[in-house]
């Protein structure tokens, strides 16, 4: 979806227009990196290149738009008549989506004059932002979730549609199978799924007349909530129904469990559906899930084959935010950084090199060994790499999360994952330092 270059914090624009007053269109480089990762957090998942490069692509200045900032009566004229023929003309480099990264390590690079590359920091630290911290959270639910099915339900809570369309994309590239967001099903090609609403069943005088009147509409499609009122008692009644559909040649599909102690809950159930015959029938629990409870819920011995995970994947409730930063690394071809204490950063343009057992973060022009992590996407405006698909991208993530060492992916106990600093990196910074607090 086109992204209003109006998205923007003011300094943005006002900056801009400073640049261009004052002749400064050298060429410059930003890099987005954050220096510590969450307390709670191991490491990190890289999402929303694709949502940065639309923005690139379409950037453009509409006539609402220039009538807008002509209304503040804070731009110069020729100002934006300069922003009505605004294009982007520099480099994107990134790492692909999908892609684990850890403290100093820049997740992508925009080159390009300053005045445009200042433009973008606002809207690309958004656009990252949510979209890694969803992955980064929904990835942690995959690590213990056993093959166990994951879906997205937690729309009506997250921070507004955009955010809600974000997060069923990012927790379906971390590992989720799918979503109950049927826009983001259209809009990304998402699996879309759904069961029944409490107040569904409590509109019928009785639980099991909402049982049958749900399965004659969808006969090869019913999961029935069985928790509105006895639990054990809804099973029973969905043990009857599923033997309704059975004598007209359907399948129920499952039960739901949203409350109450869903692990000695899941046992009995299995064990009524089993001895009804009934083993195909999957048990889908959901309510207040997070990692750390369907951890809990699979280590017990729960015999669930699904779940329907809400509010604290979508909100990433434990750590509600990352701490990136988007930072000029090099300035008309000379490498600067700032020295602000508690806020350290490494000059110059930089690759990630991730080897067998940790990681390098290495000047860019260096060849060390591993794999180069940064790729050019856009090359003096235009796109030059063809995105992978949603698919290929979940593939792409879930193939190397897992050569990570269980360290890395235990979600209960911090680690720190190597990334060392490259000699001639490590002395280019020591340099640098050394001259701008001399002023030599």
């Amino acid at each position: 979806m086109k992204i209003s270059p109006l998205l923007t914090d003011l300094y943005q624009l006002t900056m801009m227009c400073a640049y261009l007053d004052n002749e400064k269109k050298e060429w410059a480089a930003f890099e987005l990196f954050v220096r510590k990762l969450p307390e709670r957090r191991n490491y990190l998942v890289y999402a929303g290149l694709q949502d940065v490069v639309e923005l690139i692509e379409n950037l453009r200045f509409s006539k609402e738009d220039i009538d807008y900032l002509y209304s503040l009566r804070i731009f110069p004229d020729w100002f934006l008549d300069f922003l009505k023929e605004y294009r982007f003309s520099g480099n994107l480099y990134s790492m692909k989506e999908g892609t684990l990264f850890f403290q100093h390590e820049p997740v992508l690079r925009v080159e390009a004059p300053i005045y445009e590359a200042q433009l973008l920091e606002t809207a690309i630290m958004n656009q990252v932002h949510i979209s890694s911290l969803i992955a980064t959270k929904a990835a942690r639910v995959f690590s213990v979730s056993r093959g166990k099915l994951l879906s997205d339900f937690s729309f009506r809570r997250t921070h507004g549609t955009d955010a809600g369309l974000k997060v069923a994309r990012s927790c379906y590239i971390a590992g989720f199978n799918s979503t109950s967001n049927v826009f983001a099903g259209k809009l990304y090609g998402i699996p879309v799924v759904g069961t029944v609403a409490h107040s569904f069943i409590m509109s019928f005088e009785h639980e099991e007349d909402a049982f049958r009147a749900y399965a004659r509409t969808f006969p090869d499609n019913t999961v029935l909530l069985v928790d509105t009122y006895d639990t054990i008692d809804g099973v029973k009644k969905a043990i009857e129904v599923a033997k309704e559909l059975e004598s007209k040649g359907y399948k129920l599909k499952g039960i739901r469990l949203d409350s109450g102690d869903v692990i000695e809950l899941s046992k009995i159930s299995r064990k009524f559906l089993d001895e009804a015959g009934l083993n195909y029938v999957k048990i889908i629990v959901s309510g207040g899930l997070d990692e750390y409870k369907i951890d809990e819920i699979l280590k017990a011995g729960a015999p669930v084959d699904a779940f329907g995970v809400g509010t604290k994947v979508g909100t990433s409730a434990d750590a509600p935010y990352i701490d990136f930063v988007y930072k000029l690394v090099e300035f008309n071809g000379k490498p600067v950084m700032k020295t602000s204490k508690g806020k350290k950063m490494y000059p110059g343009r930089k690759q990630v090199f991730r080897q067998e057992n940790g990681d390098t973060v290495g000047c860019f022009n260096e060849e060390l060994p591993g794999e180069p992590l940064l790729e050019k996407v856009i090359e003096c405006g235009n796109l030059i790499k063809k995105l992978p698909s949603l698919n290929e991208i979940r593939e792409y993530f879930i193939s190397r999360f897992e050569k990570f060492p269980q360290e890395v992916r235990d979600i209960h106990k911090k680690w720190e994952y190597p990334v060392n600093i490259s000699k001639e990196l490590e002395s280019l910074y020591e340099k640098l330092r050394r001259k701008l607090l001399t002023g030599g």
